[in-house]
């Protein structure tokens, strides 16, 4: 009679023991699906999109440049965290005044051969300004500097707005060292219009070292292609404004009027030059 309760006893433990690691199992298996579930849409997510990478809350300083054709800004990257990004946006400040004064203020500062204008935005997510991000912003409160505003630089206006009217460029920065480096460097071209006489160039970041480094192009001619690619200086992460120059296509415009013998025209159109506006290595190490 003991024996028989003991087995029974025995018996019905091990059941209920047995059903507890199967009720577990069946509760861990659910649980291991939801997240697959919640993120069954992000499989085919670009790299660059920040649905796949971190909240990159922080200072987000960046470059000002520019010419009476347009305004552009171009985040000051590194290779970490939350500033692995390369982001270039063409933009207007809300005031109108501002506008033509930065304007203004940038091409003396071309002439002088120190062009350098950043802004620096309140704090915000960097990824934000993604157009494949879902709660993607186009508008920005900033401070506008005279030079590097982190070296030195004059403030010049405080807590202006701008609106972000086009996002060129945006880049999500391998963070690893030791990558391997392609043969040849990428130079995007910025621009307005295709027919402005100012243009730019920027460098594609791509693996650590690299080099940010931005061009300006004056009296720009014919039509640029998109991008200008170039085997890489092996002394350099970047190329100087020679090979630059060196490596346009022929840009001055092509006079079509006729000309009668032995007279030269009367339109002397200049060469294309090329400008350097920003070089930055020690921060992309």
């Amino acid at each position: 009679m003991l024996l028989n309760r003991y087995i029974t006893t025995l018996f019905s433990s091990l059941s209920m023991r047995r059903f507890d690691n199967d009720l577990y199992r069946g509760l861990l298996a659910i649980l291991m699906l939801l997240p697959l579930s919640a993120n069954a849409t992000q499989v085919n997510t670009p790299t660059d999109s920040p649905l796949t990478a971190q909240v990159r809350v922080g200072l987000h300083g960046m470059l000002l440049f520019g010419s009476e054709y347009g305004l552009f800004a171009s985040h000051l990257p590194m290779f970490h965290p939350p500033h692995n990004a390369q982001v270039v946006l063409q933009l207007t400040f809300d005031d109108p005044q501002i506008n033509t004064a930065v304007i203004n203020g940038l091409t003396l500062s071309a002439a002088s051969g120190y062009p350098i204008w950043t802004i620096v935005p309140q704090q915000f997510d960097l990824s934000m300004l993604s157009p494949a991000h879902p709660s993607h912003i186009e508008h920005l409160n900033v401070d506008i500097v005279k030079g590097h505003f982190e070296r030195g630089g004059e403030m010049q206006w405080k807590n202006q707005g701008l609106t972000v009217t086009r996002v060129l460029v945006f880049n999500e920065l391998d963070t690893q060292f030791e990558q391997q480096k392609t043969n040849n460097n990428t130079y995007l071209k910025v621009n307005n219009t295709p027919d402005d006489k100012v243009q730019f160039l920027v460098k594609r970041l791509t693996t650590r070292p690299d080099a940010d480094h931005i061009v300006r192009l004056d009296n720009v001619g014919n039509s640029l292609p998109a991008e200008i690619v170039i085997p890489i200086d092996t002394a350099n992460l970047f190329n100087n404004e020679a090979q630059l120059r060196a490596a346009l296509p022929d840009t001055t415009p092509k006079n079509t009027s006729l000309v009668a013998p032995n007279t030269k025209p009367n339109i002397t159109r200049p060469m294309t030059t090329v400008s350097r506006v920003y070089i930055e290595l020690d921060e992309l190490k």
